[in-house]
């Protein structure tokens, strides 16, 4: 992983017995102290934290395509203030929660133990995960691969704890976007951190964040690693599937074009799309 981050590893507010009151300052120290956003923005990301929307839309995305969490074997790579872990939980699932931080750790484990289900939680990187090879049906990781020191590494580690068959959930940062989505700012695509680090102080903003946590991921290198190491994604199984079926001109074009290219080249065009998402993955036996 990158170096620990403050927000993540050190606990920079006194700890009560209100576990959401906890994550909500945890949130604040984070989204204010290290990136100078808001409280009003920080509040907001907090209720969405507690309300565990995202882990929400999550799951309902899974189960849209026929990927069930109850009674599954989940790993949460990076669980940051442990939203996802709880709601696979309370959906049923045995949990595996991995969190590097510290702090971070501790609140996730807090929270789980509010809940009555199967789960522990593991301090360590997602470079080198301690858990067999062929243990997991499904790994979701939200906002997390960006942060690490080698994200190719880390999907293979991913593959290797997965069982054949087994799916990836990955949400993570595209920096071929035109913003920064940390510090909330407009962004070059891949702007080299030294002077990414200098517009960062002329917004009066510390650069600490970027230069210790973020690692420039895009969509079609994690894509091109995924694929690397034995995943497929599913859509294009579907884009398979479409063009094998579907009926009309755009998909007899599409069938035409696959022909002249040896089945590639509806795929190059879905792939050319820098916005389509990394995140529904399955991993090849």
């Amino acid at each position: 992983m990158q170096t620990m981050q403050a927000a993540y590893n050190e606990s920079r507010i006194a700890p009560t017995g209100d576990v959401s009151a906890d994550i909500v300052e945890a949130m604040r120290a984070y989204l204010v102290g290290d990136l100078g956003l808001s409280p009003g923005f920080a509040e907001a990301r907090a209720g969405d934290e507690l309300a565990r929307r995202i882990p929400r839309s999550v799951v309902e995305f899974l189960s849209n395509v026929g990927v069930a969490v109850a009674e599954k074997s989940v790993l949460d790579l990076g669980a940051g203030l442990g939203g996802m872990s709880e709601e696979l939980v309370l959906c049923g699932a045995r949990v595996t929660a991995v969190e590097p931080g510290e702090a971070w750790a501790e609140l996730t484990r807090r929270r789980l133990e509010r809940r009555s289900g199967q789960f522990h939680v593991l301090r360590t990187v997602g470079e080198s995960i301690p858990l067999p090879a062929n243990s997991m049906d499904l790994v979701v990781s939200l906002q997390v691969l960006e942060h690490v020191s080698d994200p190719a590494r880390v999907l293979a580690e991913v593959f290797r704890v997965l069982r054949p068959g087994g799916h990836f959930y990955l949400a993570c940062e595209n920096y071929l976007a035109f913003r920064e989505a940390h510090y909330q700012v407009p962004w070059i695509p891949l702007l080299p951190k030294s002077i990414g680090s200098l517009y960062l102080r002329v917004l009066g903003r510390s650069p600490q964040f970027l230069q210790q946590a973020v690692t420039y991921t895009t969509y079609p290198g994690v894509l091109r690693d995924a694929r690397r190491v034995g995943f497929v994604r599913l859509r294009d199984e579907q884009l398979a599937e479409n063009l094998r079926v579907k009926k009309g001109a755009q998909w007899s074009a599409l069938r035409v074009l696959a022909t002249a290219t040896g089945g590639k080249g509806p795929f190059w065009i879905d792939q050319a799309r820098d916005c389509v998402p990394v995140r529904d993955l399955r991993a090849l036996s």
